[in-house]
């Protein structure tokens, strides 16, 4: 017996040994799959969150510069601001990457003793007079030294104080380069003359057009051949820098069932009996609410509907009601009395102008005739307030910070209510009024409010509904989707950069399945800060050029108008020696308009419409020339020149503004395209969504 009882143990350890091995490899098989950091590093590949050009930003760096850019703004439990901080970090530091680059290239440094100054010099830098200008305080070299000097004894100062003199840096060398990029800029007198003339001069010529939608789509089929040919000869246009994908997706939000909220409305309700008993009514409320108390005084039009119409006597407490947080408890504190009351009134302005005796005439003239059923009507048609013109007159709730100054406001007081009172003067003009309400309340007031939110059980059965879906999408993801009650999204384009997908909050794990997976491919079911989703690949687009497929629907269209305008040449190329003989040679759809003081610097032409083609060609013809045929962006054209007109010759003096003026536009064009240049110049990888970023 006890030989069997030791072959039995010998078996077990055995058993046991096995079922630990598996199970660690099941839960290291899960933690490599669902960690992308984890995976990459052990499968060799690297920790890069992105390249800018040759540099690498690592994973450390990145997530260091995030949790900083979280703690300086807070207690953040909000999937939108997150988001917010992380494209903020993002593009900080990618600028901060490009311009470091190029200022080192340039020889450009930041010395110790420069950093120094802006702390504490007699012309400190504007941020470091800001930061040290908050809370009511104003600047002091002093008061900065000496925090400075605080720095190294006390770790947490110092790190706050390296923290700014990176940022500071990183300032001072963008302020340096951008300098040298606007010293680059020049523009010569002769050519800003030149330019300035061109940009003038204005063009009549005669038309002939035959616009594409006169001839019918059915006369025409695009095939495969066709759209790829269009695409080919525009590849240019389809250019993308980073990878890019559509989704179909479908949404089950995390959204409280019937029973959560009668859970939540049950639990505000117990606290009304302890709420009415309670001395502390603001400690009480800042106890038990889910959200922070404003226990400042309210005037009436600004407290709530549920409570402006409800308030009845101090000590009352009111609900519980619903608000769009939740659930809401609230306790009157004390009501008193406002020194400046408000009016709800409307008005009827006659503006001043150039003769107010005559305004006030005809203001008064109006107060005398107006009948208090045609006052909207006579404010719709009289009234000079543009602001209110077109809403009967309608000011809402006006304080004594009103927009019509302190006199109106004052003169307010002898208006009696439900009655038309007038004539009120004030800087702007002169007004006819009906106040509709006047209120001198004020109300200190402590709501609690309890969140509506769904429970675990919740979660739990809208994620196996999740799962059904995700399941049955296999086949089709418009069936899947229709069981349920449901129709799928599309999304707009997004990019590894993109920060969110609309409607779902904390989307990352979404946008990080999609870069990791095909056109075509269905997910299982993935996880947001506020729903589930189940997403399919409609299109995937990966640099230098977006496919012809995932542009096809575009481009269709425009191949057929290129059909369109071989059509439409074929009839006309041979008949053009008058713009009359190729309309006639046209037929119906043809006809034939003028432009006139058409602007060659501008970018539309009177009744074309954009027509950027158009207005080079007529630029270069002489006066009574026909043109060739042109095709454009929304039809076909042959033009005669009439008349070009040029400005007059200027003064040197205007000459010399011309360049001036040109040569800042200049200067701030490079200024403001030297990001975008330098990211098409270096070429940018974005790999954050690989890590959750």
């Amino acid at each position: 017996m006890a030989g069997v009882i030791q072959k039995i143990r010998d078996k077990a350890g055995l058993a046991v040994l096995l079922i630990g091995v598996s199970l660690l490899i099941f839960i290291l098989t899960d933690l490599l799959q669902s960690n992308a950091f984890i995976r990459e590093a052990i499968w060799g590949s690297s920790d890069v969150v992105a390249r800018i050009g040759k540099m690498e930003i690592r994973y450390a760096e990145y997530n260091e510069l995030y949790e900083r850019a979280k703690r300086n703004q807070g207690d953040i439990n909000d999937p939108f601001a997150e988001e917010q901080i992380r494209s903020a970090v993002w593009q900080q530091l990618l600028s901060d990457r490009l311009y470091e680059q190029e200022a080192e290239m340039a020889g450009l440094q930041v010395s110790n003793a420069e950093v120094y100054d802006m702390f504490v010099s007699d012309n400190p830098h504007p941020l470091v007079m800001q930061v040290f200008s908050q809370g009511g305080q104003t600047y002091d070299k002093e008061r900065v030294k000496q925090i400075l000097s605080q720095a190294e004894s006390n770790p947490e100062i110092a790190r706050q104080v390296r923290e700014f003199e990176d940022y500071l840096v990183q300032t001072r060398l963008r302020e340096k380069y951008d300098a040298l990029l606007k010293a680059a800029a020049y523009v010569p007198v002769p050519l800003a003359t030149y330019q300035n003339s061109l940009e003038n001069t204005t063009l009549n010529f005669s038309y002939l057009a035959v616009s594409y939608s006169a001839v019918a789509d059915s006369l025409f089929s695009v095939s495969e051949g066709d759209i790829k040919r269009y695409y080919n000869e525009h590849k240019g246009e389809y250019l993308i820098r980073e990878p890019e994908r559509t989704l179909r997706y479908v949404v089950i939000f995390k959204e409280p069932s019937k029973s959560d909220s009668e859970a939540v409305f049950q639990r505000i309700l117990a606290l009304k009996e302890p709420f009415e008993k309670t001395k502390e009514d603001s400690i009480f409320a800042a106890g038990n609410s889910d959200f922070p108390i404003d226990y400042s005084y309210k005037r009436w039009p600004d407290l709530p509907n549920e409570l402006r119409d409800s308030i009845r006597f101090a000590g009352q407490v009111i609900g519980p009601y619903m608000t769009d947080q939740g659930y809401a408890l609230a306790k009157v504190d004390t009501i008193v009395k406002d020194t400046q009351p408000v009016y709800r009134l409307r008005h009827i302005m006659i503006g001043k102008g150039l003769d107010s005796v005559a305004a006030r005439k005809r203001a008064d003239s109006l107060y005398r005739a107006l009948r208090p059923e045609k006052f909207a009507e006579a404010a719709n048609q009289f009234s000079e307030d543009w602001q209110t013109k077109f809403s009967s007159g309608e000011l809402g709730w006006y304080t004594a910070t009103g927009r019509f100054g302190s006199g109106f406001y004052e003169a307010l007081s002898k208006a009696p209510v439900g009655r038309i009172y007038g004539v009120i003067a004030s800087d702007q003009g002169y007004h006819i009024v009906e106040v509709q309400e006047k209120e001198d309340r004020k109300a200190r007031i402590a709501v609690i409010v309890k969140e509506i939110i769904p429970s675990s059980q919740t979660i739990s059965q809208l994620r196996q509904k999740a799962q059904q879906v995700a399941r049955e999408a296999k086949t089709s993801l418009d069936d899947a989707a229709q069981k349920v009650g449901l129709s799928p999204r599309v999304s707009p384009t997004i990019r590894p950069s993109s920060p969110t997908i609309p409607a779902l909050a904390g989307a990352r794990e979404v946008i990080q399945w999609a870069f990791e997976h095909e056109a075509g491919e269905i997910s299982g079911v993935l996880e947001t800060s506020n729903a589930f989703v189940i997403a399919q690949i409609l299109s995937a687009a990966e640099p230098p050029y977006r496919s012809w497929e995932s542009v096809r629907d575009q481009i269709e269209p425009k191949a057929r108008n290129q059909l369109k305008a071989e059509y439409i040449r074929r009839r006309i190329e041979n008949q053009i020696s008058s713009l009359e003989q190729a309309r006639q040679a046209y037929g119906p759809g043809a006809y034939v308009n003028k432009a006139e003081n058409t602007l060659y610097g501008g970018m539309a032409v009177p009744g074309m419409g954009m027509e950027p083609k158009v207005l080079g060609v007529a630029a270069g013809l002489q006066p009574n020339q026909l043109s060739s045929i042109i095709e454009g962006t929304n039809g076909v054209y042959v033009l005669q020149l009439v008349e070009k007109k040029s400005p007059d010759p200027v003064t040197e003096e205007a000459a010399r503004s011309y360049a001036t003026g040109q040569t800042n536009t200049q200067a701030n064009l490079l200024s403001g395209r030297f990001i975008e240049a330098q990211k098409e110049r270096l070429g940018i990888e974005d790999r954050r969504y690989r890590f959750g970023f």
